[in-house]
């Protein structure tokens, strides 16, 4: 009995011992909104320009962290689309060092066929560190990272089965499967999100150091808000006097606007419920709360400017999909030790600079992973404007070698951004400083600064292996013929099967059979075209015309009949 008493003396003792070590280990909660535009909240991102704050959307859990810490007003997502920015904010690199630029890259299949399990995720680099860290991840996925719970991360709401843990298909089902709706009383997850990640928050602060991901499918389509919320905003909207042309009509302009506000203020009660989970259990001043979005706003208010139709962001061109700064400048907020309440800090960061900085601020015992392209933080958070960033990069890259948008490579260096089209070689160039609206082009005003930067960008890209235009429609080609073969290949595995059964109406089965191959093929064969026609394009604004290219395949396809696909090469 005594040495028994001995034995739970010495745990306790060291539990002690390992409880003070964690205590100076401070908390991380990072927040990811899916396509929230820059001006999309009631938080003004720039004290000197009302147009960066939403006339009409309220975010009150973001004003209040906004208060608590600093916004940050050039803060940028990895790319302007999500999956690539999912996966370079997990490994802090670069989308091209990845070699994951867009949803759906092609290009990725062929250059990382064996995924990411060789990476370290912010997960794993947590667990790694010694300082005895719970980790969390809740909500939207990257199906391309696997299952998180897989990756460094203890606790997850993914669904069983399911390869890509939640994948991007929860923004309207729970069970993507399935086809199983979300609840009127929880659209878009916005409700068990908050719940899931207050209760995480509840049971692990104070006892522990943690890390915790909230990965909202808000505000990306379908928007989606509770019929409560929905009334309280449409209350507001009519009180503020503006337009009610067709406001019950579903859809409608109006009500569109409406539902779009009252699911990003729904999303935002994320933000004020974790603020009073920390202050509750005495961890708010040692948790460093950042807010983001994964890529610019989907919902970028439109006008025609010469006949032109253009996006904007509040007061940046355009919006998702663009390497303009609607594109790729998100709201960001962060709060933490050592950030001035209430501050304004213009120093560019992006977000492939979390995973250093966590690892830099958390005390962490492991070396840091090998690649890392980002910068502390640390500097900044304590100096504000006075403070820099040393990035192993030599610069904010964004390269975006996509076949079905605009093609743009660029690369932000000090004050200057410089944008080169990989379609037609043209390039702009523009002082963020002075310029964030991208409307004054220097490229032919400072020839000497254009060639110094676009040779850096073109190093980088290449050192990294991170692919080309032309590497990529190649890409796209082999894909298509890839599912070609493979939907042949399924088309004689059945053909096969019935011929075995017999069934009594099989010439229709068939027939069926060889409609819905067809429509496969053209359906490949109209993708390889879009990508041919977008070798040819040079707008920076817009894909390639749809319609041109399925004029152009119509005009030459024929269907395959049964005896042409059996004598075929399997």
């Amino acid at each position: 009995m005594k040495n028994l008493t001995l034995i739970l003396l010495l745990f306790l003792a060291l539990a002690t011992r390992l409880s003070a070590a964690d205590g100076d280990a401070p908390n991380f909660i990072l927040i990811y909104a899916d396509d929230l535009g820059y001006a999309d909240t009631s938080v003004q991102m720039m004290d000197d320009d009302p147009s960066t704050k939403h006339d009409f959307i309220q975010t009150p859990g973001l004003e209040r962290l906004a208060e608590l810490g600093a916004r940050f007003t050039a803060a940028y997502a990895p790319t302007p689309t999500c999956t690539g920015s999912r996966i370079s904010i997990q490994m802090g690199k670069s989308s091209a060092r990845m070699q994951y630029r867009n949803v759906f890259d092609v290009l990725s299949h062929y250059q990382r066929p064996d995924g990411y399990d060789d990476e370290t995720t912010m997960g794993e680099m947590f667990k790694e560190s010694g300082r005895n860290y719970v980790t969390a991840m809740f909500g939207k996925g990257a199906s391309a990272l696997g299952r998180f719970e897989d990756a460094g991360y203890d606790v997850t709401d993914e669904l069983p089965g399911e390869p890509g843990g939640n994948g991007n298909g929860h923004g309207s089902y729970w069970d993507v499967k399935k086809k199983t709706p979300f609840p009127p009383d929880n659209p878009k997850r916005l409700h068990s999100l908050r719940r899931d990640s207050v209760a995480f928050v509840n049971e692990h602060a104070g006892k522990h150091p943690f890390f915790m991901m909230v990965n909202h499918y808000a505000p990306h389509i379908p928007h989606l808000a509770t019929k409560e919320a929905f009334e309280r905003n449409k209350k507001r909207w009519i009180e503020q006097g503006r337009d009610t042309d067709k406001i019950d009509e579903e859809k409608s302009p109006v009500q569109r606007e409406i539902v779009y506000a009252a699911m990003v203020e729904e999303m935002d009660m994320n933000v004020g419920a974790l603020i009073d989970a920390l202050e509750a259990r005495g961890e708010l001043d040692n948790t460093y709360f950042i807010f983001t979005s994964d890529n610019g706003g989907g919902h970028s208010r439109k006008e025609k400017i010469d006949g032109v139709s253009r996006r904007f962001n509040g007061p940046l061109q355009e919006g998702k999909r663009s390497i303009y700064e609607g594109g790729i400048r998100v709201p960001t907020v962060i709060a933490g030790p050592g950030i001035k309440a209430g501050s304004q800090c213009d120093v560019p960061i992006v977000q492939w600079d979390l995973p250093p900085t966590f690892h830099d601020l958390s005390g962490s015992k492991a070396p840091l992973p090998e690649g890392v392209d980002g910068g502390s933080l640390r500097e900044v958070f304590v100096k504000g404007n006075q403070g820099k960033v040393k990035r192993a990069a030599p610069g904010i890259i964004h390269h975006y070698p996509c076949h079905y948008h605009p093609p743009i490579s660029s690369i932000i260096i000090g004050d200057y951004k410089l944008m080169h089209h990989l379609n037609s070689g043209e390039i702009k160039l523009f002082n963020l400083r002075e310029d964030y609206r991208e409307e004054n082009n220097l490229y032919l005003d400072m020839p000497d600064k254009v060639a110094e930067m676009d040779a850096i960008r073109r190093k980088y890209v290449e050192e990294v292996d991170g692919g080309t235009a032309e590497q990529v429609r190649e890409a796209l080609y082999k894909t298509m013929d890839r599912f070609g073969s493979q939907s042949k290949e399924g088309f004689r595995k059945k053909l096969a099967e019935l011929e075995e059964e017999k069934p009594s109406d099989l010439a229709a089965k068939k027939a069926a059979l060889l409609k819905d191959l067809n429509e496969k093929l053209k359906k490949n064969e109209l993708n390889k075209e879009k990508t041919r026609l977008h070798a040819l394009n040079h707008s920076w604004l817009d894909g390639a015309p749809k319609n041109e290219a399925e004029e152009n395949v119509e005009a030459k396809w024929v269907d395959l009949t049964e005896e042409a696909v059996l004598q075929q090469n399997p």
